[in-house]
């Protein structure tokens, strides 16, 4: 059965058709043909390229109507049906100075589609016309939710509920494109222009400690617990479930990639997971890589290869969860700060493109992370995994939870607790406890709180002066306690 097709007629300047783009609509897949002595001929090689509709382009110029620069033919058919004058290119990304010095007198505002080709073709944009056209305007539409792929576009917007009039609207309202301070693509704003941007709210993933956007690192020695925390976490915000202290306040999409455990390891753990979560995720909200499912090895992550690798499975993820550093990032080395900062323009890369990431990490000897400290420099919290000091083998997983940073939190949130799992009847279940230190803190700073002088202290609580002026720094800094001069 054949494919039903659109086909879009570009034109020259006195309205003969010099090429057309079908688009077929079964397979989302298009094709050029350009016309010579009136025989059609595949692709466009040879072929004079020009922007769609030109001949009401270049009458709207005359008549310095607003020219709507959009994202493709479908747009641009949208928009004359409303009456309003619309073109687009060939080429997403490809736009030769033909076409800015067609439109150099015209009154030009650009819509983009809300993805990351649509993000790359408005700066384009702005870069080639900025300067060269009569006026130059960027309308933001409020409301459409960004894609990695196929993202949102006028159409979708005003399928939505969305009016010409409220369109029209926001063209009045929107102030010329400039590059005020924009330097080698760079751009800088003044506060008051900071204040004047619709930012996006930051959401929390997982209360307190994971917000959208947000970059985190678990860190544990070998065998303390880590794989079962990360699954804990993923899990949670898969489902918008409750985990330990944290809580998801809705479902998100988290794709968790696996660097070494056995696949059947994984599916044990997971069941674990799902039959100790108080609610169940919806399908496709958490999407698992790893390594026994694979025909090839895991990719590296310190390669652009690599990475490139994983953006099949990145559209609609907002949590990679990385599991871990040494296996996924295999080339370069751990301890040189410049081996990590490729992962680190990536993980920004993500983090602008609205996802978090959850990075795992092994522990050295001291019980911190492993390798450059430079890791920790962009990250919004680090979380430290660590067995009690009284802690026996055949207890399994029993382990203090210690966050080392804590950028947007503080006071209770930020205090460190012991959990256990256990297993009781054939089923599975986290014990949470105050581990000792946390418990000092607490009490060092109730009695600071109340006047105790440190003498008193030390008789009361056992502890030396110096232990006692470490636990306040540390009360201090979580929050429990208010530092007096």
């Amino acid at each position: 059965m054949e494919n039903k097709k659109t086909v879009y007629e570009y034109q020259d300047e006195l309205g003969k058709t010099i090429f057309s783009k079908t688009r077929l609509h079964d397979s989302k897949t298009f094709y050029y043909e350009h016309y010579k002595n009136g025989i059609a001929i595949t692709g466009m090689d040879g072929c004079r390229k020009v922007l769609y509709r030109l001949p009401k382009v270049l009458l709207g110029v005359s008549q310095n109507i607003p020219i709507f620069l959009v994202e493709g033919e479908k747009d641009a058919d949208t928009l004359y049906l409303l009456e309003l004058l619309a073109t687009t290119s060939p080429g997403t990304l490809d736009w030769p100075d033909e076409f800015t010095q067609t439109l150099k007198d015209a009154d030009v505002v650009i819509l983009y589609d809300n993805d990351k080709t649509g993000l790359q073709r408005r700066d384009l944009l702005c870069l080639k016309l900025h300067g060269n056209v009569k006026r130059l305007r960027v309308i933001d539409l409020p409301g459409l939710e960004y894609r990695d792929k196929h993202g949102l576009d006028v159409t979708d917007w005003l399928t939505t509920g969305n009016t010409k009039e409220q369109l029209l609207q926001l063209l009045e309202q929107a102030q010329d494109y400039h590059h005020k301070k924009e330097h080698g693509g760079f751009r800088a704003v003044t506060i008051n222009e900071l204040f004047e941007l619709d930012l996006p709210e930051r959401k929390m993933l997982l209360e307190p400690f994971l917000p959208t956007q947000g970059l985190v690192l678990l860190v544990a020695k070998r065998g303390v617990g880590k794989t079962h925390m990360a699954l804990g976490i993923a899990y949670t915000i898969a489902s918008g479930s409750t985990f330990l202290r944290w809580h998801a306040p809705e479902a998100k999409k988290v794709l968790y990639v696996d660097g070494e455990m056995p696949a059947s390891l994984m599916q044990e753990r997971l069941r674990r997971v799902v039959a100790m979560s108080d609610k169940k995720h919806e399908d496709g909200f958490f999407i698992l890589l790893t390594p026994d499912m694979q025909e090839k090895p895991m990719p590296d992550l310190a390669t652009p290869e690599g990475r490139e690798a994983l953006e099949p499975f990145l559209e609609g993820i907002d949590l990679v969860v990385i599991d871990n550093i040494s296996c996924l990032f295999r080339s370069g080395s751990e301890n040189e700060s410049e081996s990590w900062q490729d992962a680190q323009e990536w993980a920004l890369d993500l983090r602008r493109r609205g996802k978090s990431v959850l990075f795992v990490h092994h522990a050295g000897k001291n019980g911190l992370q492993r390798g450059t400290s430079k890791r920790e420099d962009i990250l919004d919290s680090v979380i430290l995994l660590q067995h009690a000091d009284d802690y026996k083998a055949e207890q399994g997983a029993r382990f203090n939870v210690t966050f080392d940073k804590a950028r947007h939190f503080s006071g209770q949130a930020a205090s460190s607790f012991q959990v256990h799992l256990l297993q009781e009847n054939n089923q599975w279940r986290w014990e949470m406890s105050n581990d000792q230190e946390s418990e000092l803190i607490e009490k060092v700073a109730t009695l600071k709180a109340s006047g105790r002088r440190i003498h008193e202290i030390e008789k009361e609580l056992n502890l030396t002066k110096s232990q006692i002026e470490t636990l306040t720094k540390k009360a201090i800094a979580r929050g429990i306690l208010i530092s007096h001069p």
